[in-house]
């Protein structure tokens, strides 16, 4: 719930529309998800669309 909701309040805050906010939102909720421990590194692609 937390990088869900960060990425889509990110999102949203830099001028992204509620469909791009959501879509980044799941894209990085999903990777999150898949990986170990408190705090993932994400990966360039993702990181890029965050800012």
């Amino acid at each position: 719930g937390d990088s869900f909701t960060a990425a889509f309040t990110s999102a949203l805050l830099t001028g992204a529309t509620v469909t791009e906010a959501h879509r980044l939102a799941v894209d990085v909720s999903a990777f999150v998800c898949t990986c170990h421990g408190a705090m993932p590194v994400l990966p360039d692609e993702l990181k890029s669309r965050l800012k």
